[in-house]
């Protein structure tokens, strides 16, 4: 699916897009997709009722406006855009969903978006929901690589602002807009890239969810508009004006096109196994090996030092006062010395300690002070070299490249299930056995569900 002489690429994007139909997709997208789903729609379940949810909820019900679209677990129905602002945050809101290496956070945009945007529809069926989440995603990450932004954008202290064209591609395909309106869509979500800095992350406040609620929102809204007739530019992605055109840094715009429609960039997407900064993973694994293979304790250990990659650096080790000192869950979910404290004593990071009264457990807060870090160009993004001195002079050292969710390192689908099931007690509304189950099988086989809506919304619904 090459580019025509002088258009922008957006518009090789969008024909993609347009002419994939669900019988295009090799059978390896279509597993991976209803496992990234399944994943998705579970950390949705668990980050229902977390910090700042219930009052989003209460600001787009406040809000009024035509009922079209259901907020799980909260029984309110508001305009389908309003939806995706209250869902969007719930997909971010444990930080334990996935990540590109390159293109970093996706699914937790395009997943709220189409269960909003379903909604606007009599019928979706499974089959059509999985096609428009593939070739989303399939936007979202190919910019995302294009752009850069996480390994040479983030030592800029820049973030991407990508996300938005992924989203507004999976709600157009859900709703069958025309090639003419999904480049309109995109030439108006153009206009709404956001942000292109990383100072939502420090200090660690709410916007990180709330971020996905908006590009969610304005998604939907970029594609009602275009259906209305509302145009967009089209120099949406190529330099000058366009989005590639926002980098400081060379970018590499060979990967928006390069195997379009072969090649399935979204099946490079790591999935998270610990609730917290992805940055943080590999020395969580590193740690973790380490205790199991040579049986040792918290009390056994004289210090830990932790290489790390700039990757990992720039978002979980500084500024240093911050993360050696985390006040907030926020913080505490990017803070490399809580989390790996956090895994000492626990064998593990989960969700349960992030609660409020565990961000402030004596245990990890005298430990954090024997782990130190520093950074190692040298290591590949995303790993780690995690040195551990115990007490009896023992020195331990590994470094750690794949965490467990990488691609090369996949998690299976028992402990994806696993993982759905963990964040089920944290729902907003109490799921039965019964009904996590049914969603599950539905999940698994999403290519038979004849209602989309039905068999995943309704059962996470009181009443």
């Amino acid at each position: 699916m090459g580019m025509k002489e002088k258009e922008d690429p957006m518009a090789s994007l969008c024909r993609m897009v347009v002419g994939t139909a669900y019988e295009d997709l090799p059978e390896n997208v279509v597993h991976y997709a209803k496992h990234s789903i399944l994943d998705t729609i579970g950390v949705i379940i668990g980050g229902s009722a977390m910090e700042g949810i219930p009052a989003v909820v209460d600001f787009v019900k406040d809000r009024g406006g035509k009922p079209e679209s259901l907020i799980p677990f909260y029984r309110v129905r508001v305009p389908a855009s309003e939806a995706a602002l209250a869902i969007g945050p719930m997909a971010r809101a444990l930080d334990f969903g996935q990540v590109h290496e390159e293109a970093t956070h996706n699914s937790e945009y395009t997943v709220p978006a189409l269960l909003s945007a379903a909604q606007l529809r009599d019928k979706v069926t499974g089959r059509e929901f999985i096609t428009a989440f593939s070739v989303g995603q399939e936007v979202m990450i190919r910019i995302g690589m294009a752009f850069k932004g996480v390994s040479k954008g983030w030592s800029y202290g820049r973030e991407l602002g990508h996300f938005i064209f992924g989203a507004t591609a999976s709600v157009a395909k859900l709703l069958g807009l025309s090639l003419e309106e999904l480049e309109n869509a995109e030439g108006i979500s153009r206009g709404l890239t956001q942000p292109h800095d990383l100072a939502m992350y420090s200090p660690g406040t709410l916007m990180v969810r709330m971020h996905h609620g908006f590009v969610c929102r304005d998604a939907i809204n970029a594609c009602l508009l275009a259906r209305r007739g509302i145009t967009g530019p089209k120099e949406v992605l190529a330099p000058p004006r366009g989005y590639l055109g926002f980098a400081k840094w060379e970018t590499d715009p060979d990967a928006l096109l390069k195997g379009l429609g072969q090649q399935w960039e979204m099946l490079n997407v790591m999935i998270k196994p610990y609730p917290c900064c992805k940055c943080i993973h590999t020395a969580i694994d590193g740690i973790v090996a380490q205790m199991r293979e040579h049986n040792f304790v918290a009390g056994d250990i004289e210090k830990i030092d932790i290489d790390e990659s700039s990757i990992n650096w720039s978002v979980v080790c500084v500024p240093k006062e911050m993360k050696w000192n985390p006040g907030t869950i926020p913080e505490c979910l990017f803070s490399l010395p809580y989390c790996i404290a956090t895994a000492i004593c626990d064998r593990g990071v989960f969700l349960d300690s992030f609660r409020p009264d565990a961000i402030t457990r004596k245990e990890v807060r005298n430990l954090m002070p024997k782990i130190s870090a520093r950074e190692d160009s040298s290591l590949p993004n995303w790993a780690a070299r995690v040195r551990t001195t115990l007490r009896d002079g023992r020195k331990l050292s590994g470094d750690y490249v794949y965490g467990k969710g990488h691609p090369l390192n996949p998690l299976t689908e028992q402990e994806l299930i696993d993982k759905f099931k963990m964040c089920v007690p944290y729902s907003a509304y109490e799921l039965t056995d019964q009904v996590v189950d049914s969603l599950i099988d539905a999940l698994l086989q999403l290519e038979e569900v004849d209602d989309v809506v039905t068999a995943l919304l309704h059962p996470l619904t009181p009443g």
